[in-house]
This record gives structure tokens, C-alpha cells and sequence, in this order.
């Protein structure tokens, strides 16, 4: 007979019923549990499952046990609240409340386990790799294959990567990194196992940093969740850093950087932006011949050119100054020179997408993110968002971040100041007023 593989999973799916207002005390987990599958074999096959016996106290005794530790397990990974912390611990769980990680697991379909170690492996100040190596560690990659013989493979192929790791080569989260660098450095494999490994990694990579950006965000983490974004941007394109973004177009000669430089075109942005025929000009100099050109010039179309453009329609501004503390409304036009022509060029991980960007808002004073929204930018966007103004009066340097999640050289980002003053009650209270 089938039997239930639901205690593999539990915890998981406990959280994603707690996420959906299905399950809000440990009675209603108990009730939920009796209409599942599970229940329905632990009566007919309780040996299977750990079970002594099926009279009713018994099943009722582990079924109380069983979820009282997956509630337990979910609440120290910071995925649920439950009561009051000076509440007996069965009197704690007739109120069970999600909270951010739980949400974040649920929404991207990662373990529990996943969520928390992102939250106690990243830090306001975490480093590309250091993200890459969490990124690594996450359990989804606790099933890669490492096969017989293949530490050997993975140690010598450690030798030639960036960044080093943990010499434990049969494990498979450091495997998982070598992978991923061998990937961004485009390194051939040494066989046909490891595509395939790789392409399992990149299938998922794109959901799990998602995730990680989320947590950074939500602690408030600017370099952090900058970091991360733009590791989403190395994995997609399948390069590093300090790679030119121009010569990640396919087909672009390698001169084009030095005669760029000469005409003042620093960036691919800058590229972008001009015009088709002193593109074509420009590539007939690197002695390009004619399918290079028709090649270059045709992606380099389908690449987008974004403008931003804010606006502070309440407060933050000389004549309108905020109150410290207080939510600042700010509307932001995003506008593209050029229309949406199909999937993301150039994406080298997992299926062909659509693109994304990030709208972030940080103070760089703090190094504090104070506002990240996920859009699709079409011809022209209008996003409305608000911010925690600063604690301290003054005038304070605010920047504006358009990130792409694909694209690298692309993004955008321009500074606003907000005035603040002091506190509304403040004011009031003055006598001096």
C-alpha cells in the first residue's frame, strides 16, 4: 500500500496553513491533521509511523506530541509567534501568529530551515560572497548528487574558482558553490552529471535569492540587500563583478571597451542610449564584420533605457518639511526610450523570464533600506510608495535605486534630500510656538 510522506514535509505545510488563516491554535493543527492522508494511514499502518497503538488516547496523545514539537520548531526559526512568552507551553499555542520569515517561506515554497539560516547567516554588512556561500548552504541543495568519486572532481575544480571553500567536498552545499562559481566564471565541466547538477541549481537559485533579498530587506540591510541583487544579476548573466557589462552582449568584440572609452561612453547604459548608426560606426572600428554588427545592434535594441523621475507629494520637502519618524509619501514615473520585445536576452539561468526590477529607497548615512518594491516596468510606470523619515532633524541624503534582476550595467539610481523636522508633538507641546 501508499503510505503518507507528510511527517517529511510537515513542517512546512503547517506554516503555509498557519500563512493562510487555515490554522490559528494547536487545536485547529490537530483537527486539520485528521483530514489529511496521514491520519487515515496512522490508523490502518500505525507501526510505520511510530505508533504504539490506535486506541483513541494513544492517537490523541501523538498527535499532540507530534504537533506540538513541529509549533515548537516553528517558532524557533522564527517562522510563527505563539502567545505570550510567560504562557505555559500548551496555553501558548491557542494563538498562533505568522510572521515575516513564515510568510517568506510559504511564498517562495522554501523549507523553514532555509528561511532561518538566512536570517542568522546574513548581515548588514554581508560581502557577494559570503551571500553566495549562504545562498549555497540553503536546504534545498541538501539532495545534490555527489557521486561516487566525484569529491576528487569537486576539489580539483575548487582549485580553480574565485572564492575559496569548505574542504568538505562530499558535502553537497559545497558542491552547490563550486557550482555556481564555475557557472558565473563559465568554466567548462568535466562531465555531462554536472550540467545537469548545474542547471538544478540555477532552476531554483533565482526563488531562494528572491527570499534572501526579502529577509535583508525586511532588517532594514541596504548593502546587504544590494548585494544580493546584484548577485541575482551575476547568476543570470553567468559572469563576475568586474566583468564589463558590454562584453556580456554576445558577438561584442573585445575593442569596443578601449574605443568607447575614447568617445566618453563609460557604461552600457551609455551605449544603449545611442543612437543606431554611431552604434554601427563604433563597431565597424573594432573592424566588426556584418553578422556582428546585424547581432550586436539588434539586442542592443531590445535592451531598455529607464528614466526616473520622483516626486514628494506631502512632506519631506523646505516648504513641507516631515516630522521625524513620521511616513513619507513619495511617486516615482518610471519611463522606458524603448517598448517590452519579448523574454530577458542574455539570461543564462534556468527558463527564459520576463524582466523584473527592484525599487529601492536607502539612506546611505545609515546604511538603511527604508522602502523596496518589485515591478515590471513597461512603456511608462507610475509606483507610489512611503518611507520612515529619519528620527533626527536635518536635511538627509536619500537615493533612489532602479535594479534590474537580470541585466547588469542597466540599473539606475539619482539622490533626493528630505527635510525633517521635529516631532509633531514636539511642536505642539513647545511654549515657544
Amino acid at each position: 500500500p501508499v503510505e503518507s510522506s507528510l511527517l517529511d514535509c510537515l513542517h512546512n505545510y503547517i506554516n503555509a496553513e498557519i500563512v493562510g488563516g487555515a490554522i490559528k491554535s494547536l487545536q485547529d493543527a490537530i483537527d486539520y491533521l485528521t483530514w489529511t492522508f496521514l491520519f487515515r494511514r496512522l490508523l490502518v499502518n500505525p507501526s510505520y509511523y511510530g505508533l504504539q497503538d490506535t486506541s483513541p488516547e494513544a492517537v490523541n496523545s501523538f498527535l499532540l506530541e507530534l504537533m506540538t514539537t513541529v509549533l515548537t520548531d516553528l517558532e524557533e526559526a522564527g517562522c510563527v509567534q505563539l502567545g505570550k512568552d510567560d504562557d505555559p507551553t500548551v496555553a501558548k499555542m491557542e494563538e498562533i501568529e505568522p510572521l515575516t520569515l513564515g510568510y517568506i517561506a510559504s511564498y517562495y515554497y522554501l523549507d523553514y530551515t532555509s528561511v532561518a539560516m538566512f536570517q542568522e547567516n546574513m548581515h548588514e554588512a554581508s560581502e557577494l560572497s559570503d551571500i553566495l556561500t549562504t545562498l549555497s548552504d540553503a536546504t534545498e541543495y541538501d539532495e545534490l548528487p555527489v557521486r561516487h568519486n566525484e569529491d576528487k572532481i569537486n576539489e580539483k575544480l575548487a582549485e580553480k574558482i574565485r572564492w575559496p571553500v569548505r574542504e568538505d567536498f562530499e558535502d553537497p552545499h559545497v558542491k552547490a558553490n563550486i557550482l555556481f562559481q564555475c557557472h558565473m566564471s563559465r568554466l567548462a565541466l568535466p562531465m555531462s552529471d554536472f550540467v545537469t547538477d548545474t542547471r538544478s541549481l540555477l532552476d531554483q537559485a533565482m526563488r531562494i535569492l528572491q527570499a534572501m533579498i526579502d529577509i535583508s530587506a525586511e532588517n532594514g540591510w541596504l548593502k546587504t540587500t544590494l548585494n544580493v541583487m546584484y548577485l541575482t544579476q551575476l547568476i543570470a548573466q553567468g559572469c563576475w563583478e568586474n566583468k564589463n557589462p558590454m562584453l556580456l552582449i554576445p558577438k561584442m568584440p573585445e575593442k569596443i571597451v578601449q574605443i568607447c572609452q575614447k568617445r566618453k561612453i563609460g557604461s552600457l547604459f551609455d551605449l544603449v542610449s545611442r543612437r543606431r548608426g554611431e552604434i554601427v560606426r563604433l563597431l565597424q572600428e573594432c573592424k566588426a564584420n556584418a553578422k556582428q554588427i546585424d547581432s550586436v545592434t539588434d539586442l542592443l535594441s531590445k535592451l531598455p533605457v529607464m528614466d526616473v523621475k520622483y516626486r514628494l507629494p506631502e512632506s519631506g520637502k523646505k516648504d513641507a518639511p516631515a516630522a521625524c519618524g513620521s511616513y513619507v509619501p513619495i511617486e516615482l514615473r518610471l519611463e522606458r526610450s524603448k517598448p517590452v520585445r519579448g523574454k530577458v536576452p542574455m539570461h543564462k539561468c534556468g527558463k527564459p523570464k520576463d524582466e523584473g526590477w527592484w525599487i529601492v529607497i536607502g539612506r546611505e548615512e545609515d546604511d538603511e533600506l527604508v522602502a523596496l518594491k518589485r515591478v515590471s516596468c513597461k512603456k511608462l510606470t507610475e509606483v507610489k510608495m512611503d518611507f520612515e523619515a529619519p528620527e533626527r532633524p536635518g536635511c538627509h541624503a536619500h537615493y533612489i535605486y532602479l535594479i534590474s534582476d537580470t541585466y547588469r550595467g542597466l540599473d539606475r539610481h539619482r539622490s533626493f534630500d528630505v527635510v525633517v523636522d521635529e516631532h509633531e508633538d514636539d511642536a505642539q507641546n513647545d511654549p515657544d510656538q
